[in-house]
């Protein structure tokens, strides 16, 4: 497809997935017909910014506007709406390096297998080591945080995703900008990072989360 098309984020994508699956499961609930035109109307202006960015991506709610569709065709709308999302940049194993130049011996992730058209962050497990690694694109260049990851795993709410997941406790050690001195900060956030990833609608908890671990 064209670049010319490429106009969600990763996270707007699961933002107007995660809306119109709440849309789709009403078709296999609710019985009341204007019950269902209501919440058509209310998620329709909920996703109207995204989808109002290219006609052949807005052609789309013309099918999912059919109440008898089902879960596994608009699984297969969506995935074809992948070709809508400008996909996070792909960083090299030397790129990955420079984020971690401290990390002697580190499990890079299996980049050929991944799908960068789903990712605000790339996230990866070293079970090695019990470590996690992050790494995103700020400003134009890639900026990674990594810290020991807690072992006891437990339902919660994770600090990325500000979704209620699979979550363990992220810790990690930064140097203070001000007297040099070393810092422990950390939350809970997902154990699986691509699943994080499928549950981001919004960045500013991502960005929040950033902030808190690295100043």
């Amino acid at each position: 497809m064209d670049t010319d098309n490429l106009v969600l984020t990763p996270y707007e994508y699961w933002y107007c997935k995660q809306q119109i699956s709440e849309l789709v499961s009403a078709y296999h609930s609710v019985n009341d017909k204007q019950v269902i035109l209501t919440l058509q109307t209310l998620i329709q202006g909920k996703t109207a910014e995204q989808f109002g960015r290219n006609p052949l991506l807005a052609a789309y709610w013309e099918k999912f506007l059919d109440t008898g569709l089902t879960r596994d065709k608009f699984e297969k709308l969506f995935e074809e709406m992948k070709s809508f999302v400008i996909p996070m940049s792909v960083p090299s194993t030397k790129q990955i390096d420079k984020c971690f130049r401290k990390v002697k011996k580190m499990q890079y992730p299996e980049i050929p297998t991944i799908d960068f058209r789903e990712l605000s962050y790339l996230g990866w497990n070293d079970s090695g080591t019990n470590r996690k690694y992050l790494i995103r694109k700020m400003n134009d260049r890639f900026t990674g945080i990594y810290g020991s990851f807690d072992s006891n795993v437990q339902k919660g709410h994770c600090a990325i995703c500000n979704q209620i997941s699979t979550v363990a406790f992220f810790l990690a050690t930064t140097k203070s900008a001000g007297d040099g001195t070393y810092t422990k900060k950390g939350n809970y956030i997902c154990t699986d990072s691509d699943q994080c990833n499928r549950q981001m609608t919004q960045m500013e908890t991502l960005d929040r989360f950033w902030e808190t671990i690295t100043k």
